[in-house]
């Protein structure tokens, strides 16, 4: 039998989810920000100032308290999804608009909502700047915790290459190396691949299997997976597509630790996906394996990659020092200066030689131990985010100035509600302070390159006034009994 829970004892539980995620969280914003401790599900300790981590790891005894966190949790992991950054700022927020409006009926939260929230997109856009090139390092050190080494080291990572990987080190110092790479606009087909706490698919020294077509049946793979997974090795299959019975038996190996694997797309569309299956068999050293019934796949088929990194949006794989693909650059350059070539066959030649041809800078996280070496490396993987999110659309003032600034300029002419909502949007700024952060603010931030992307805050902001939505219109919560008996 379903336990409720009605309005004011609803929200309030909820709430009180909220309240406590929060609090554990914004402990991590700024330069001042402090470390949180979790543990693992065997117990061992993992230190990290990642907001969204930190979200990831709470859940709450009281079921309804959980329902509160898991929706902010998801505010954290959308933003994330966006933006590979502001997860904390997300969250700040969220409870923020929670906290001040819960007093008010939901549908003029919602029209206020609707009112001051595109003025304040506007404004952000509207003093927003393009990120030269020379100040990416500002952006990283702001994201790494104002941490000035880490900007500079991804400062040189971007002047070389927009591929940037970042990987575990054995040592004490923190190294940067420049290779070759290939990226690909091809995501993990399943989730349930991931293997790091930032959502992403990571192996050193993977085998990659290429198949032509679709993958309907696993049987001709069983020796190879059996091999891999005996050997403890990792493989990365690309493929145009799996059915979903395959795809469901590859899930359940991989999560019950079987066997390392990933699966993505083949790229491209019709025949430009053969060309490019042939790229990357010379970038890989495999050959393209055609699916037989009842023909195991052999061993020779698979190729090798020195690294790979697959995230929902896109690949980097990285080539094997053993690989070499000049000849098939010099064909296809040939090729691409013949006479009869149209302008559309040249552009894809362009691009297959770019594939091909591509450098990548990885950057080698070290520390005096594996808590610290992960804890940095955190940090690295925010900055490289907030740096893709800033090429892109550009930056704001940082440490909660843009938002400030946006609310002086909008509030004069507001009143009840939507004042409240303006001033939910100073508590980024607060919470900094409050973190310890000494902040000039007689200055531009731009003038004191305190910067922050603009992609970051919009995402941040648009999803916490989501959630901040759906729960201040609850009405009741509902339990399922596994949820409390």
């Amino acid at each position: 039998m379903e336990e409720i829970y009605f309005k004011d004892e609803a929200r309030e539980r909820l709430f009180n989810g909220i309240t406590k995620l929060h609090k554990a969280v914004a402990d991590t914003m700024g330069p001042k920000g402090r470390t949180v401790i979790i543990s693992d599900e065997y117990g061992k300790p993992y230190v990290t100032k990642d907001g969204v981590s930190v979200a990831r790891a709470i859940n709450f005894k009281d079921p309804v308290e959980n329902m509160g966190a898991t929706l902010i949790k998801e505010v954290a992991e959308r933003t994330v999804d966006q933006a590979g950054d502001g997860t904390t700022t997300a969250t700040v927020l969220a409870q923020a608009f929670i906290q001040n409006l819960k007093e008010f009926d939901t549908n003029d939260i919602n029209k206020a909502f609707d009112e001051i929230i595109p003025k304040v997109l506007q404004h952000l856009k509207d003093n927003s700047r393009e990120l030269h090139r020379e100040d990416i390092k500002y952006v990283a050190a702001i994201s790494a915790n104002n941490n000035l080494q880490i900007g500079n080291i991804i400062q040189q990572a971007y002047n070389f290459s927009n591929i940037v990987k970042v990987e575990e080190s054995n040592s004490l110092e923190d190294t940067l190396k420049h290779v070759n790479g290939m990226k690909l606009d091809v995501a993990y087909m399943s989730k349930r691949f991931v293997n790091t706490p930032k959502e992403t698919c990571e192996y050193e020294n993977p085998y990659v299997l290429l198949l032509d077509g679709k993958l309907e049946d696993l049987m001709p793979l069983k020796y190879i997976l059996t091999k891999i997974s005996d050997a403890d090795e990792s493989l990365l299959i690309i493929c145009e597509h799996v059915s979903e019975k395959e795809i469901r038996k590859l899930e359940s190996n991989v999560m019950s630790k079987n066997i390392n694997l990933c699966v993505i797309k083949s790229p491209g569309f019709g025949p430009i996906r053969k060309d490019y299956l042939r790229d990357l068999s010379d970038f890989t050293g495999s050959e393209i394996v055609n699916i037989m019934p009842n023909k195991p796949v052999n061993l020779t088929s698979l190729g090798k990659l020195k690294s790979c990194s697959i995230t929902k949006n896109h690949s980097i794989l990285i080539k094997h020092d053993d690989i070499n693909v000049d000849e098939i650059v010099e064909s296809l350059m040939y090729l691409k200066n013949e006479p009869n070539m149209q302008p559309y066959d040249i552009q894809i030649l362009d691009k297959r030689i770019e594939q091909l041809t591509g450098k990548a800078s990885v950057i080698y996280v070290g520390g005096g131990s594996e808590i610290e070496m992960k804890e940095r490396k955190d940090r690295y993987d925010d900055a490289v985010l907030a740096v893709a999110c800033a090429l892109e659309e550009g930056i704001v003032e940082g440490a909660g100035v843009a938002l400030f600034h946006a609310v002086t300029d909008i509030e004069k002419n507001t009143s009840g509600i939507e004042r409240n909502i303006l001033y939910s949007l100073k508590m980024p700024m607060a919470v900094i302070g409050n973190n310890g952060a000494i902040v000039d603010y007689s200055t531009s931030m731009f003038d004191q390159n305190i910067i922050d992307p603009l992609k970051v805050t919009r995402c941040a902001l648009e999803n916490a006034v989501s959630v901040a939505k759906t729960i201040l219109s609850t009405a009741c919560v509902v339990l399922n009994p596994s949820q409390w008996s």
